[in-house]
């Protein structure tokens, strides 16, 4: 277990001490450039000058302050080696503030840089002109790493026509997408149809839905027959979920209206005078239950199940019939007085 341990804190180590410069400063490419510029983007002073626009590749943002801007790499070399070289390479390009938020470049965007020589207007104002040279180099924030060089014709300073990546921030076919990987790398920037400071360089001509339809279609033949088949197909659905609903919906009535069955009668009870056998089981009955009945008592009980048995012999529980046939010497009918004949 503590192997285990001290091989996950080591692993945690390595992953921290590893330089995460996957998508960092190196990820940032000259995108493009304007050399002549009479009628197109100014500046916040209402001027036109020359701009370059910086583009970063990478899929988060990244900051490009403390990074160099230059038109001049003759003591790059030299800053390689020489730190006083490197000081004097740096005082000779133009060097990106750093606190500047503004400096900020989003994910697959863009920042313009102003080629005016007027670094004093403010942070996107560099100190240099495209006069004097033919290319722009991007230089990191330690003043000697070359991030990207990229060189234009001469002919885009005789007209208003821009210069850089067909795809923004493809610069080269290769797997770094650098030039600067290998010396026989070519690059892939060339003059572009339209200047396109701060948005995409590829720009898709707009055609409309209406004008493709137009083009396929010019007599409306396919859009009606179209329009026909799925008016009729939705009216087919509907109907055969209406047919479906009334189905289920006629089934449910059907059973709701059912009579529901009538309970069955209950049996009669049994009526009628007793046989001899049934008495003599009765009296048996009794007098095995050994109730502590004598003779009177057991001959009393046999005949008032006698009397029951044999003069009620209702059906119907709302109806009492009275038998008023004389059958023993107690009867009660013995006491009504007798009509005269």
């Amino acid at each position: 277990m503590k192997k285990l341990l001290f091989a996950c804190l080591s692993l945690v180590l390595a992953l921290c001490v590893i330089p995460a410069t996957g998508q960092t400063i190196v990820d940032l490419r000259l995108n493009e450039i304007l050399v002549k510029n009479n009628n197109n983007l100014n500046d916040e002073y209402g001027n036109h000058p020359a701009w370059v626009e910086v583009f970063n590749t990478s899929f988060n943002s990244v900051n490009i302050g403390g990074c160099f801007l230059t038109d001049d790499t003759t003591g790059l070399a030299a800053a390689q080696k020489d730190k006083e070289a490197l000081n004097t390479f740096k005082a000779s390009c133009y060097h990106i503030p750093t606190g500047d938020p503004t400096t900020l470049i989003q994910q697959r965007s863009c920042l313009v840089f102003y080629l005016d020589g007027k670094a004093d207007l403010g942070t996107f104002h560099v100190s240099f002109t495209p006069d004097h040279s033919n290319y722009i180099a991007l230089i990191g924030s330690d003043g000697k790493t070359l991030l990207d060089i990229m060189f234009f014709p001469e002919s885009i300073r005789e007209k208003e026509v821009s210069f850089g990546c067909q795809k923004d921030g493809v610069v080269a076919d290769n797997r770094d997408n650098s030039v600067l990987a290998k010396k026989n790398n070519q690059d892939l920037r060339t003059t572009l149809k339209h200047y396109t400071p701060g948005s995409n360089n590829h720009v898709l001509a707009g055609e409309s839905k209406a004008d493709k339809l137009i083009q396929n279609d010019p007599y409306g033949i396919m859009m009606a027959l179209m329009s026909m088949f799925i008016v009729f197909t939705v009216l087919v659905v509907i109907f055969f979920v209406l047919k479906i609903f009334a189905h289920f919906a006629t089934k449910q009535n059907n059973k709701n209206a059912q009579p529901k069955a009538a309970p069955a009668p209950k049996a009669a009870a049994a009526t009628g005078k007793p046989s001899d056998e049934e008495l003599a089981a009765i009296t048996l009955a009794l007098d095995k239950a050994g109730v502590g009945a004598n003779d009177e008592e057991i001959a009393a009980i046999s005949l008032a199940l006698f009397l029951y048995l044999d003069t009620q012999h209702d059906q119907e529980s709302e109806v009492i019939t009275f038998n008023n046939t004389p059958s023993h010497w107690g009867g009660k009918q013995f006491n009504f007085k007798q009509d005269p004949r």
